[in-house]
């Protein structure tokens, strides 16, 4: 085999591994962007679970109330994901001033929405770059930033279960 051959088999080689690198990560991105899609189905149906008359409970009097609990946790969702937007969060996400169960419920799923638009719009590479954190924090990647927002849900919807317990409720089964 001459240089010229040899070269060329590495050359090919290295595109042949680098393209299936390049498809799992859109792969990835797409299967997270599935599980945003049902972690959004599963927190509403949480979020269902309390009745309205129920939306100002706290378990103990230093916690938030159950709506504020949701809220809390929508609201961060947005700060999370619309750190691929500059940190540009759209009006219709601005905090409430009500923790009633409409307001709640139209809040989290406008949140949700918003995440899963920008989620759509992004790439492999995004999810790389590295982007703003809180005030006197360091920078993260794409991937830090839509992972704290995922566990971070899951984080406050576990929350939202022991106040409906605390209510005699029982949870939504988990089905995501």
């Amino acid at each position: 085999m001459n240089r010229r051959t040899a070269i060329e088999r590495v050359v090919m080689g290295t595109v042949a591994a680098a393209v299936p690198q390049a498809r799992a990560a859109g792969t990835e991105l797409e299967i997270f962007v599935a599980r945003w899609e049902k972690a959004k189905v599963f927190t509403l149906q949480v979020a269902d679970a309390m009745p309205a008359d129920s939306y100002d409970f706290k378990p103990k009097p230093e916690m938030r109330g159950y709506g504020q609990l949701i809220q809390h946790l929508a609201t961060n969702n947005a700060f999370y994901i619309s750190r691929f937007k500059a940190g540009e969060i759209p009006d219709s996400l601005q905090p409430p001033e009500k923790f009633d169960k409409e307001t709640t419920r139209k809040y989290l799923t406008e949140s949700f929405d918003f995440c899963a638009g920008v989620l759509k719009g992004i790439t492999a590479a995004d999810l790389d770059k590295q982007y703003p954190g809180r005030p006197n924090t360091p920078a993260q990647t794409g991937w830090d930033w839509v992972l704290h927002a995922f566990i971070h849900t899951a984080h406050h919807r576990g929350y939202a279960d022991v106040y409906l317990r605390e209510k005699g409720i029982t949870p939504p089964r988990y089905s995501v």
